[in-house]
């Protein structure tokens, strides 16, 4: 037994005399009770006003531990499996994991709930914030599962009740939380960097298609929630996403990237596409710190580019090689949304001092550059992407239209004037 001061997370007169930031209270509050149900699964299953205490130094305790409930693993794998598919409005998967953790009886016609589901529930991440609170969201899982055969365990049941009271006091303290909103992130870090069966599989869905195509929007939204979740690790992220790329299964997705890269550098400039070449021969000789260095200059020009384009005036004086090179494709734009996401995780673009940050990504590329499938892809981006650079190059040194080539980079068609 341990005596511990503090004072009730409502009490705002000691709130204010201590300087305690409630929003960081909240939050360590919420992520706390997560880490408790998702990690553990051990958790306390009343985290009401009158159980927590705020101490003046900012942290939190927890009393009465009379209520307490336990998840295995399984059952907790499946929670979060639960949150991701809501999220995501993928409603096939969610009936089909209710199944799995026998909420729903085998052989029940399945399409009916899918509906329902899809008609009760809000677009999680933009609903109005109104929707977002986690009573109306169970209020309306609930009329779905009073109207079909649901049958919920103990551990369900525990769960929903603790995120309940949970967000009741959280909405007492700072009105505009939500547990949805402020749980989403460190789902998603837990989506993309558990190395568990059925959170890789989930990621694997997630992320591509049925046919290997990548999913860039899904993609994005993983990492983009992902980084705001404490202790996220990026680079464990991409060694789950790169054991797919080099796998038997992954030789779509390897093409699709070859050619976006291709494709995606000769619009962002032959300054670019020269770096990715750097980083593509630097990749098949296995010299990990060029291949680092190369793809931080990339992010850098891609951030020079776009600042120079906002402000570049209209009076159509400043002829340059942009003017001769494609617009970015929608999916071009979104892998470099997505390497931004990758690349702040790690410090500032061309930032020596981060040198320490980019060490990680050390093994991953030893990884990757060990297997003969990207050695492959590497030599034919090497090989585009060459033909390419040096078309355009030539063209515009003597003022002669740009080239336009085929989508995999085979005959080169002018588009001289007659």
């Amino acid at each position: 037994m341990e005596w511990v001061d503090g004072f009730r997370l409502t009490d705002s007169a000691n709130l204010d005399a201590n300087g305690l930031d409630r929003v960081k209270l909240v939050d360590t509050l919420i992520q706390c009770s997560l880490r408790q149900i998702l990690e553990n699964g051990f958790f306390h299953a009343d985290p009401h006003g009158g159980n927590l205490l705020a101490c003046a130094d900012g942290r939190l305790c927890y009393l009465d531990f009379g209520m307490m409930s336990y998840a295995a693993a399984e059952q907790r794998n499946g929670f979060l499996l639960a949150v991701v598919h809501i999220v995501n409005r993928d409603w096939n998967e969610l009936v089909n994991l209710y199944v799995k953790l026998g909420f729903i009886p085998e052989g029940t016609d399945l399409t009916p709930i899918e509906q329902g589901l899809e008609n009760a529930l809000p677009d999680v991440l933009n609903a109005d914030v109104t929707e977002l609170n986690f009573k109306n969201v169970v209020g309306k899982l609930g009329d779905i599962m009073y109207t079909y055969p649901f049958s919920l365990p103990p551990f369900y049941i525990a769960i929903i009740r603790c995120l309940g009271v949970l967000e009741g006091l959280a909405i007492q303290v700072d009105p505009q939380s939500r547990v949805i909103s402020k749980a989403y992130p460190y789902v998603a870090s837990r989506v993309l960097t558990d190395s568990q069966g059925e959170l890789k599989e989930a990621l694997k869905r997630l992320a591509l298609t049925n046919d290997g195509h990548i999913r860039w929007d899904r993609l994005e939204g993983l990492l983009d929630k992902a980084q705001d979740s404490r202790g996220y690790d990026v680079t464990l992220a991409l060694d789950q996403l790169s054991d797919y790329l080099i796998s038997a299964k992954g030789e779509q997705l390897l093409s699709d990237l070859a050619d976006e890269i291709v494709e995606g550098a000769e619009s962002l400039g032959v300054e670019v596409a020269g770096y990715i070449l750097e980083a593509s021969q630097a990749l098949l000789s296995s010299d990990e710190l060029s291949v680092v260095t190369a793809f931080r200059r990339v992010q850098t020009l891609i951030e020079s580019r776009v600042s120079t384009e906002s402000s570049i005036d209209n009076d159509g004086t400043s002829p340059s090689i942009q003017e001769v090179l494609p617009p970015l494709t929608p999916t071009m734009e979104r892998i470099l949304k997505i390497a931004s996401l990758i690349g702040a995780q790690v410090g500032g673009a061309g930032d020596d001092s981060s040198l320490e940050d980019v060490t990680k990504f050390v093994p991953l590329i030893r990884k990757l550059s060990s297997e003969p499938r990207l050695q492959r892809t590497a030599s034919e981006i090497i090989a585009r992407l060459g033909e390419r650079v040096l078309s355009r190059s030539l063209r515009l040194a003597f003022g002669l239209p740009a080239p336009v080539f085929d989508r995999r980079g085979g005959n080169i068609a002018d588009n001289i004037q007659s």
